[in-house]
């Protein structure tokens, strides 16, 4: 797949493609089709994209050195491609027109002649798999709890959460499949730089030795030390950072001040765009209205970047409890200190703000709550 040779690098590949579905042209304006300078949460737009009057786009992409770019479409698609020596032809869905609008974005296929961009084809895919395993299973969730089929509830919640812990594993098999790849650090942002730091130096380290220009590699070995200290911060008993952001009315909400007279507050990160976050909303929901006179609370931080779709999605979801963002998206100034990564997020905090569990999903939640107010 890769030479190793990067003074044959081609200055710039083509990308093209067309937007089958564009929104409409106000909509385009507030969310531009943009060309991101990386594949990660740090990244910056590089360039904006105009449509063709039929849909189409075609532009210049930097390859050399090769790296990793992101495709952010109108908000509604997202890709990360390799641009290396080939041209690629990318397709998008854009607006969903369906009269019920759900948050499950289509799988985005990188054509090219070359076999460059085989990893993302197939790592993506099994994302995509993956989430629609886990938005059918959340259907029949949703369906059990209804009933009141307490069994059947627990069973499928568990279910997702291996969905949840399913795709770092995979990642593993794709790294090892592709490890003398460039394009491997792809896989290897898909697995925990804390839990499985020493996987990732095994194969990260030769990555930088042989592609020292490789600056992605170099950032996957950054992101173990910021998980180790972000795990330092987070530790059972130590006091969460008082959080001062925005809520929607674009008042400051205070998390000292919200955990006055209550018990327990979970401080949940959390988006719009993200299906497990509001996969995981209803358990939350139902936790917060049984326990809530027993003093429970919820404080919700989202990682969006556009104040519409938040708001939509509070309503949408009926979510009563505290809502604040600082509408930088990944950049969250909450979500920096604390290197947060991946979400759905949370952390019970006690009402001195002491952390006393952390990353409690489904039935996990409502058992430690029971725990600790029954």
């Amino acid at each position: 797949m890769w030479t190793g040779l990067h003074a044959q690098q081609r200055d710039f590949i083509t990308v093209k493609g067309k937007v089958n579905f564009p929104p409409s042209k106000e909509n385009q304006e507030k969310y531009p089709f943009v060309l991101r300078d990386k594949y990660n949460k740090d990244s910056e737009v590089y360039q904006t994209i105009q449509l063709k009057a039929d849909s189409t786009y075609e532009i210049k992409v930097p390859s050399s050195p090769a790296r990793m770019y992101t495709l952010d479409v109108f908000g509604w698609d997202r890709i990360t491609f390799w641009a290396g020596n080939d041209d690629l032809k990318i397709d998008f869905r854009g607006m969903d027109t369906a009269k019920v609008v759900i948050k499950n974005p289509p799988y985005v296929f990188i054509e090219s002649e070359g076999k460059e961009n085989q990893l993302i084809n197939m790592l993506n895919w099994e994302v995509y798999q993956n989430y629609q395993n886990t938005i059918a299973i959340g259907k029949r969730q949703y369906m059990a709890m209804q009933s009141k089929d307490t069994a059947m509830t627990k069973s499928l919640s568990d279910l997702i959460m291996e969905q949840y812990s399913n795709m770092p594993v995979r990642a593993k098999w794709y790294v090892k499949a592709f490890k003398n790849d460039p394009q491997v650090v792809y896989a290897l942002n898909m697995i925990s730089p804390r839990r499985d730091a020493d996987f990732i130096l095994t194969y990260v380290e030769p990555l930088i030795q042989k592609y020292p220009w490789l600056k992605e590699a170099q950032e996957v070995k950054d992101n173990i030390d910021k998980a180790i200290a972000a795990a330092q911060k987070t530790e059972i008993g130590t006091k969460f950072i008082n959080v001062t952001q925005a809520d929607q009315n674009g008042k400051d909400q205070n998390l000292y001040d919200y955990l006055k007279g209550k018990k327990y507050v979970l401080v949940d990160f959390w988006a719009s765009w993200c299906g497990p976050c509001r996969a995981e909303n209803p358990h939350i929901l139902k936790v917060y209205d049984k326990y809530k006179s027993k003093g429970f609370d919820v404080f919700a931080i989202s990682l969006d970047d556009k104040k519409d779709r938040w708001l939509k999605a509070v309503a949408d979801d009926k979510m009563p409890w505290a809502q604040v963002s600082d509408l930088k998206g990944w950049k969250n100034e909450a979500a920096q200190y604390y290197n947060i990564t991946a979400i759905p997020m949370n952390f019970l905090v006690d009402g001195n703000g002491n952390i006393v569990a952390k990353n409690l999903r489904g039935d996990d939640l409502e058992k430690e709550i029971a725990r600790l107010l029954n």
